[in-house]
């Protein structure tokens, strides 16, 4: 076995097979990836042939590993383990406190090994979609900045700075939401609020006026109580979950400002 860079050349080949699995991730958020961290995105190579693939990206001292996937010809080789090790060698030599991740039910064993420890369950809900207000940058205010870091205990300034174009995004004195449309459906995450009425305000804003009965999809901590219950009041339900799972330093995680995270499980 061979651990190579991740480069543009292997998207197409991971993309296939995450389709394949069911993954909802897309083209630009692989090439964000690459392009914000290339040293912590891998493939592991066994005959030539790209066995399986890992990403992960650095925040200020803490970092988020994502799409670990072994294709179903190499499974049961080690494959996983060995990409995981790779990259965790890799953040712990870049100075990283804490590294995320979710975990299925099937990856949690090899996690539990590796010194990853439960932190929480991550609940993917889903219901009717809305409207898309205009796309354009975001405008990254302080208050962005702070109800994220104090969702999770750190700086993560370039996920938001990297939501240009195409992205519908509204902002309140109290928080933020941002939608778009991943795999034909309508992702909305990030989405961070210092309290529940400014969660519900920008939510509505979203799935109001122009209502459009598309599919919606988001990801959303199952402590953040207030988010599952704003969500079920609105006809959303509980498709599936994970385990949100870290290593490392304990981190100042307060998911009462979280409401739905970034991504479907690349970079949290």
């Amino acid at each position: 076995m061979e651990i190579v860079p991740f480069d543009r050349g292997h998207i197409a080949d991971f993309l296939r097979h995450a389709a394949h699995e069911g993954w909802i991730t897309t083209r630009s958020e692989i090439e964000f990836l690459l392009k914000s961290y290339p040293g912590g995105c891998l493939v592991c190579l066994k005959k030539g042939l790209a066995a399986g693939f890992i990403t992960s990206i650095r925040y200020k001292r803490s970092a988020w590993i994502g799409n670990l996937l072994v294709r179903p010809a190499f499974r049961g080789q080690g494959i996983g383990r060995f990409l995981m090790e790779s990259v965790l060698k890799c953040l712990d030599s870049a100075g990283c406190e804490t590294v995320w991740l979710t975990a299925s039910a099937d990856g949690e064993r090899l996690y539990l090994m590796l010194g990853f420890r439960q932190i929480d369950v991550v609940q993917r809900w889903k219901g009717a979609g809305g409207q898309f207000l205009s796309p354009g940058r975001i405008e990254y205010c302080e208050n962005i900045r702070t109800i994220d870091s104090a969702g999770w205990g750190d700086e993560r300034p370039h996920i938001l700075d990297a939501l240009a174009g195409g992205y519908s995004f509204f902002k309140a004195g109290n928080g933020f939401i941002v939608s778009s449309l991943t795999a034909g459906m309508q992702h909305i995450g990030p989405w961070g609020a210092a309290c529940e009425s400014a969660a519900a305000e920008m939510f509505d804003k979203i799935r109001s006026d122009s209502y459009k009965p598309s599919e919606a999809v988001l990801d959303v901590p199952a402590k953040n109580l207030s988010a599952g219950e704003m969500l079920l009041s609105r006809g959303f339900t509980i498709s599936g979950s994970t385990l949100l799972m870290y290593r490392g330093k304990t981190p100042d995680y307060n998911p009462q400002y979280i409401y739905s995270f970034a991504s479907m499980g690349s970079y949290g």
